[in-house]
């Protein structure tokens, strides 16, 4: 699995921006240094996804759409990994991430539903 980057997330950000609209400007640039960071971390696939998922809706980086790109990213590796998660779900894990903003959801229940709802890709 490689190394996540400031430069990828910012790519898929002002991919996210572009299509749905919004301020792509930096918030913290040190929240998204701090999640980069310790996301490379992190050597399992899906506790990665779940961490990126968790991090970026937590502590946002951006001005917006901070969920949205978190749970790109969180595919994108996934899918590196080997790992498929249904779309059907993402709708589902979306819902879950909105929690973390309500105080209700915290990082082992990201990563419980993962490993729930992730299959290995053949």
């Amino acid at each position: 699995m490689e190394d996540l980057t400031v430069g990828l997330v910012e790519t898929i950000h002002n991919r996210i921006i572009a299509i749905e609209t919004g301020d792509c400007r930096v918030l913290s640039e040190a929240n998204l240094l701090q999640m980069v960071f310790q996301a490379n971390l992190i050597p399992e696939c899906v506790a990665r996804a779940a961490f990126i998922i968790y991090f970026l809706s937590a502590y946002p980086a951006f001005r917006e759409r901070n969920q949205r790109t978190a749970l790109e990213l969180a595919v994108q590796c996934l899918e590196e990994g080997g790992y498929g998660i249904d779309p059907v779900d993402l709708v589902h894990l979306e819902r879950l991430s909105e929690g973390i903003i309500a105080f209700t959801t915290d990082l082992s229940d990201i990563e419980s539903w993962l490993a729930d709802h992730t299959r290995r890709m053949k």
